[in-house]
C-alpha cells in the first residue's frame, strides 16, 4: 500500500485509462445462440486456443472435430504420463502456469466448467537472487504508476538512481502503449537496445527481465514493442496486481479431463495423435486430411500452423506466404527432478530466479499439486522443477542440464550435495517468436479466406492480451467470427485499456536524440 496517496489520484488514473476493463465487441441479445442446422468445423490444435474455440462452437451447435498431433490435449497446458521405474508412473507437464486476476476471458472459460474451484493464491510474487536473497512483490500498490512507486518504496529499485539521465527521458515509453502505433515505432528495436540506451540500473533491470523472459527470447531478440505491451497488460493497464492463483491438481485432472467430457457431451469428435497432413480450400468449403468441413479453426502451435497453412492448397498465395514467415522463439527446457533434499520453506512453491545463465524459474511440486504431494508421501522424494525460457543458442542439451544443476545450488545453497533419484527432461522449440520486426507479418484471427480463422498466442489481436489469456481470447475471437457470420450471438470479449496512461502525451525533447538511429 502506498500510504499518503490522495484517493483522488487513484480516481484520476482510472479515469485517464477509461477504466481497467472494457468490452471490445458487441453482443446482440436478439440473435439466436445456436445453429438451426449444424455446420462441420475442424479445429486444428488442442491447446488453450483450440480448446476454447472447440468448446464454444460445440456448445453453439457446430459439429466439431478436434485434431491434435500429440497424444494429449492442452498444448502448453498439456500433461502426460511418464514411467519413473517399473510400475511407478506419474504425470508431468510443460511446467508451472500462473493464472492472474485480469485473465478475465480465460477465467470465464474455466468458470463455465467450474474448474477454478480448487485454485490457491501464490501469496507472493518472489524473485530469488544468487545465494538465496529474495525480492518480494506481495504488498505493492495495485494502481498503475503507484505500483511503480511502491516498488521503489519496497527497495526493489532506487528511485533516485532510476531518474538519472538518460533513463528519466526514456522510461515514460512504458506508459505510452498505443496499439499499432507502439509497434510501428518500437518493433524494430530490441529490449536490449532499450536497456543500453536507458542505462537501466541492475535492480530495475531485474524487474524488467521478469516480464521479458516470459517470451522465450534473450533481450537482444525480444521486440521492445512487445515488452511495452507486456508492461501495459500485466502492470500498467490494470489494477489486479501480480499475485496470481495456481491449480492444485495436475493439468490432466484439473482441466483436460473435464474439458474432454464437455466436448463429448456436445457431440464433438476428439482425435489425438492426428497431425494434419493436408488442408485444401474448395468451392464447397475445406478438406482436412481427406474429410470435408465447412470451416477450419487453425489453432496449432506456431510450428504446426506454419507447416499446414504454408503448404495448404487453394488458398491465396499471400496467405501461404504469410505463414511461411512465422518463426519460433528460442528453445525452452524443463527439468523435473525427484531428489533427497528440499528447499527452504519460506518461499512460495513457484519463484522467479535472477538468471545467471539458464535458470529462469523454480517450482517445488511436492508443495503444489495433490498428485505430487501423494507421490512424495509414498516415496519420500522431493519434486523440484527447473525452467529455462530461452536456452542459449550455442548450448548443447548436456551443457544445459549440467548448468541447470549448478545454478540450482547457487540459488538454493541448502540443496548442496543433493542426490537425483529420477528425472524427466524436455527441451523444445515450438513457442512463438516475439522477436524484433515480427509483428507486421503476424497473422490475424481473420485470414481473408471465408471460413478459415486463426487462434493461438501467435495471432495478432486488436488489443493487449498475452500468454494463456492471449491464447484463450484468440479462441473466443476465432469462434466469434464464425458465430457472427452465422447470425448468432457472439461471446463477450473483454480487455485491458486500449491505451496507456501517457499515450499521446508529448515526449521529453531529450528522448528524440537518444532514440536517433534506433527508432523511426
Amino acid at each position: 500500500m502506498w500510504f499518503g496517496t490522495p484517493p483522488l489520484m487513484r480516481v484520476l488514473i482510472r479515469a485517464r485509462l477509461q477504466g481497467y476493463r472494457r468490452q471490445v465487441n458487441v453482443v446482440d441479445p436478439a440473435r439466436p445462440l445456436k445453429l438451426a442446422t449444424p455446420k462441420r468445423v475442424a479445429v486444428v490444435g488442442a491447446g488453450v486456443a483450440g480448446l476454447t474455440a472447440a468448446v464454444t462452437l460445440a456448445r453453439r451447435g457446430y459439429t466439431v472435430t478436434l485434431l491434435e498431433k500429440n497424444d494429449y490435449l492442452g498444448g502448453k497446458l498439456g500433461s502426460w504420463e511418464v514411467e519413473l521405474s517399473p510400475g511407478r508412473k506419474t504425470w508431468v507437464s510443460h511446467g508451472f502456469h500462473a493464472f492472474f486476476p485480469h485473465y478475465w476471458n480465460l477465467n470465464r472459460f474455466l468458470d463455465s466448467l467450474n474448474l477454478r474451484r480448487d485454485f490457491k493464491s501464490i501469496g507472493d510474487y518472489v524473485i530469488v537472487g544468487p545465494s538465496g536473497e529474495t525480492v518480494k512483490f506481495a504488498n505493492l500498490d495495485r494502481t498503475p504508476v503507484l505500483n511503480l512507486l511502491s516498488l521503489a518504496r519496497a527497495g526493489v529499485f532506487s528511485l533516485r538512481e532510476t531518474l538519472k539521465a538518460p533513463g528519466r527521458d526514456l522510461y515514460g515509453v512504458l506508459l505510452e502503449y498505443d496499439g499499432e502505433k507502439t509497434f510501428e515505432k518500437y518493433d524494430q528495436m530490441s529490449f536490449g537496445d532499450f536497456n543500453k540506451l536507458a542505462q537501466v540500473p541492475p535492480r530495475l533491470k531485474l524487474a524488467f527481465n521478469t516480464f521479458a523472459r516470459a517470451f522465450f527470447a534473450d533481450e537482444d531478440k525480444l521486440s521492445f514493442a512487445e515488452l511495452i505491451k507486456s508492461f501495459h497488460f500485466y502492470f500498467l493497464g490494470q489494477d489486479g496486481g501480480l499475485i496470481y492463483d495456481y491449480p492444485t491438481r495436475d493439468y490432466e485432472a484439473q482441466f483436460l479431463a473435464p474439458i474432454r467430457a464437455e466436448l463429448t457431451k456436445h457431440g464433438a469428435t476428439i482425435s489425438k495423435s492426428t497431425p494434419v497432413t493436408s488442408l485444401e480450400k474448395t468451392d464447397a468449403g475445406f478438406v482436412v486430411n481427406g474429410a470435408p468441413f465447412d470451416h477450419v479453426v487453425m489453432a496449432a502451435d506456431v510450428v504446426g500452423a506454419r507447416a499446414v497453412l504454408s503448404n495448404a492448397k487453394g488458398l491465396p498465395p499471400a496467405v501461404n506466404a504469410q505463414f511461411e514467415k512465422l518463426k519460433t522463439g528460442q528453445r525452452y527446457a524443463v527439468l523435473r527432478l525427484w531428489v533427497d533434499k528440499d528447499v527452504r520453506s519460506d518461499i512460495p512453491p513457484f519463484v522467479i530466479t535472477d538468471r545467471a545463465k539458464v535458470l529462469d524459474a523454480f517450482t517445488a511440486y511436492h508443495r503444489l499439486e495433490e498428485e505430487s504431494v501423494a507421490d512424495f508421501k509414498a516415496h519420500g522424494e522431493f519434486i523440484l522443477e527447473l525452467h529455462c525460457y530461452a536456452v542459449p543458442e550455442a548450448m548443447t542439451e548436456a551443457e544445459l542440464r549440467a548448468t541447470f544443476l549448478e545454478e540450482l545450488v547457487e540459488f538454493f545453497p541448502e540443496l548442496k550435495g543433493f542426490s537425483i533419484k529420477h528425472e524427466a527432461w524436455q527441451c523444445k522449440r515450438d513457442f512463438t517468436a516475439f522477436h524484433v520486426g515480427q509483428y507486421a507479418n503476424r497473422p490475424t484471427v481473420e485470414t481473408g479466406v471465408p471460413g478459415l480463422v486463426c487462434a493461438g498466442d501467435w495471432v495478432k489481436l486488436p488489443f493487449a492480451a498475452m500468454l494463456l489469456e492471449g491464447a484463450c481470447v484468440s479462441g473466443y475471437c476465432a469462434a466469434n467470427v464464425l458465430l457472427r457470420d452465422a447470425g448468432l450471438q457472439e461471446e463477450p470479449v473483454v480487455a485491458v485499456p486500449e491505451r496507456g496512461l501517457m499515450a499521446g502525451v508529448p515526449p521529453p525533447p531529450a528522448r528524440k536524440k537518444l532514440f536517433e538511429g534506433v527508432v523511426k
